[in-house]
């Protein structure tokens, strides 16, 4: 039996806005891919043409919003189980020390099956110019660093604080007493942090390394995909991410060697 749809593309799949998106989507699942240099090309296909429709104004505000963003997070959802051979879910009511409940774009295991294992948040951020937003300056359109900073700093708070109240509930301390950085990357559950960007030049790009590498820090691990017009302007073309300890394909990787280790 084949596995079910994801959540946000079975429920967006008759919006004209998202068509680009759940084509490829389902075009991926069918081909059975698994890894992020398999569906790194369809990607890039299905970010064009929907930034075409955001463009010619066929995109409405919410496509706008959360398009990208959603289908980012189901389009790695599905290579991560493809790969990890573990279901992996929005979970939404995970406690933290702080907070009662915090909502997961990923998470294993799913929901009523036990405390969370691996949360994986997904970002994606970038784009063009277009008729909604008139008072968009820049004629390549809105930077795809402009919004990271705030997005880390709220993923950031949810990871402290469910890594808290897991280890407040189970009862053995847990807390930093001294490196911060060291107990975030010792306590469960595994957290990471995966992020698709537009960038409109190299200066965007590099504010966008510079986050990356910010986030690194409060997560496991952090991947970057970063991509931007080719040079003939005619479709996109991934940018390079020099570091490979953020670069996607790896951390995908890492993620899922982690999920086979689990029961």
């Amino acid at each position: 039996m084949p596995a079910p749809e994801k959540p946000r593309v079975r429920q967006l799949s008759t919006k004209a806005g998202r068509a680009p998106l759940v084509q490829a989507y389902r075009e991926i699942e069918s081909a059975g891919w698994s890894t992020w240099a398999q569906a790194e090309q369809r990607y890039l296909r299905a970010m064009y043409e929907f930034d075409g429709l955001v463009v010619s104004g066929h995109a409405d505000q919410g496509d706008v919003q959360n398009g990208k963003g959603d289908f980012f997070n189901d389009l790695v959802s599905l290579l991560l189980e493809r790969c990890g051979g573990k279901q992996l879910d929005i979970r939404g009511g995970v406690p933290g020390l702080s907070f009662e409940a915090h909502n997961l774009d990923a998470a294993y295991p799913p929901e009523g099956v036990g405390p969370v294992e691996i949360t994986v948040e997904t970002k994606a951020t970038g784009i063009p110019k277009h008729p909604r937003n008139p008072r968009q300056k820049h004629p390549e359109g809105r930077a795809g660093s402009a919004d990271l900073e705030k997005r880390i700093k709220e993923a950031s708070l949810k990871n402290i604080d469910i890594k808290a109240e897991r280890a407040r509930v189970e009862g053995k301390g847990g807390g930093a007493r001294q490196d911060l950085g060291e107990w975030m990357r010792s306590a469960p559950p595994k957290c990471y942090m995966l992020l698709a960007v537009r960038v409109r030049d190299d200066a965007d790009l590099d504010k966008t390394v510079g986050f990356a590498h910010i986030a690194a820090t409060w997560f496991d691990r952090c991947g970057l995909y970063a991509y931007g017009l080719n040079g003939a302007r005619d479709g996109y073309e991934a940018k390079r991410v020099r570091d490979t300890t953020l670069q996607m394909d790896r951390v995908l990787a890492s993620i899922c060697t982690t999920l086979r280790g689990l029961p």
